[in-house]
């Protein structure tokens, strides 16, 4: 299994399908309720203010930097890595015990290799998608590399929300790698 990188290119491209979604139902508004040049005006503005903007920042890389783990954010897009030190072998396990304290990540498909979580809807997302990728640093280390992607790809704004799904996934990996290394001496 093989990630996507989460660059500034698809941060970018949901900021222009926004921008054209947006257009396209301000020209529908304005053929159905045939306004005038001061309405035009005023919507484009608060078009401008509230999608555009924003939006523009979601472009900028956010990076949280934890003691085990490291996330980049682009807006609704994140990427990150955790390094444990448990074989690879012991990492579907823990991945699937980590899982299991968290409702909100659903494990859909897990393997040696890696898997993906899905992460319902919720009163501000339509959800999104985790996808992992579980690669042997050493005998008795490894790695998690894990993207967050929205569900819907008109998301800009979730840096916040994909930072914290990843977090959660690290979070419960190292804490269950921490239980099983302690366990084991």
């Amino acid at each position: 299994m093989d990630l996507k990188p989460v660059t500034r290119t698809p941060a970018a491209a949901a900021l222009i399908l926004t921008v054209l979604y947006c257009l396209l139902v301000l020209a529908l508004l304005l053929w159905v309720f045939h306004w005038g040049r001061v309405s035009i005006i005023v919507v484009a503005l608060l078009l401008l203010a509230v999608i555009i903007i924003p939006g523009f920042f979601a472009l900028r890389p956010q990076a949280e930097w934890a003691k085990d783990y490291t996330i980049t954010s682009y807006g609704a897009l994140g990427q990150g890595q955790l390094m444990v030190p448990v074989p690879v072998s012991e990492l579907p396990r823990l991945v699937e015990r980590a899982c299991a304290q968290h409702a909100e990540l659903g494990l859909r498909e897990l393997d040696a290799q890696g898997g993906r979580i899905s992460v319902g809807i919720t009163f501000s997302s339509w959800g999104a998608r985790v996808r992992f990728v579980l690669r042997p640093v050493s005998e008795t280390a490894s790695q998690i590399v894990a993207t967050s992607r929205p569900r819907m790809p008109l998301e800009l704004l979730g840096r916040a929300r994909s930072e914290g799904n990843l977090s959660l996934l690290f979070r419960g990996v190292a804490r269950e790698a921490e239980r099983t290394h302690t366990s084991v001496t």
